[in-house]
């Protein structure tokens, strides 16, 4: 069975933990998942062979979003069955004491009035979804004196993202303190703080490790349609 304590099925736990994952289909070696919040597909395997089953079985062209554990069964399904952008991504996750803060910015949840300076600046999710992510109360703002310097957020399946500090407001530590606030934000939610990050995103994964966290040693397919 999947073990979902693993690095690379904290995805897959988050949402079956909050309740908003149905399980499509269970093996020894797989598991497939529908987030219901998100609309996105995640296949956990061990064995390539019994994912691409599964895939089989239960996935077709009308699947908008899917997330599989195994890159090249990844890889296979993303010309499969017709997507039309890809991420290969490693897994962080963060298992230590909840971090310190050095109060260097002003945190405060971002609300709909703030969403045209968000979405101005943020295009790897939709507006809509951003609409979403703000109406969950799952994006932070931080602030430098009563100027905005940074954000960042929760995807929707779960994950740690948006993280964006404006141009005037970098090298001065601000995204580390804004993942920082976030990570604490998830542990006392009772919850492992992850993300992903793009397999080629030096600076990201140099960050990550900064801050202590652990990265898989495998890399993760996202795959969409626009």
């Amino acid at each position: 069975m999947t073990d979902l304590t693993k690095i690379e099925y904290l995805g897959i736990e988050r949402i079956l933990k909050r309740g908003t994952g149905k399980v499509i289909e269970q093996q020894e070696d797989a598991l497939l998942i529908l987030d219901q919040l998100s609309g996105v597909w995640m296949l956990g395997c061990e064995n390539a062979a019994a994912g691409e089953e599964v895939l089989r079985r239960n996935i077709g062209d009308d699947c908008q979003k899917l997330m599989v554990t195994d890159p090249g069964l990844g890889r296979r399904a993303f010309h499969r069955y017709g997507f039309e952008e890809m991420m290969e991504c490693y897994v962080v996750a963060y298992y230590g004491a909840e971090p310190e803060l050095t109060g260097s910015l002003v945190l405060k949840d971002a609300s709909e009035a703030d969403l045209p300076v968000l979405t101005a600046v943020y295009k790897l999710e939709s507006p809509e979804d951003m609409r979403r992510i703000v109406q969950r109360k799952k994006l932070m703002l931080g602030y430098e004196g009563n100027q905005l310097a940074g954000f960042i957020g929760e995807h929707l399946e779960g994950s740690m993202g948006l993280l964006y500090v404006y141009p005037e407001f970098r090298h001065r530590g601000y995204a580390e303190e804004l993942e920082k606030a976030m990570i604490a934000r998830t542990l006392k939610e009772g919850n492992v703080p992850f993300g992903e990050v793009e397999k080629n995103n030096t600076a990201s994964l140099t960050l990550q490790k900064k801050l202590g966290m652990a990265v898989s040693d495998r890399i993760s397919c996202w795959m969409w349609k626009s």
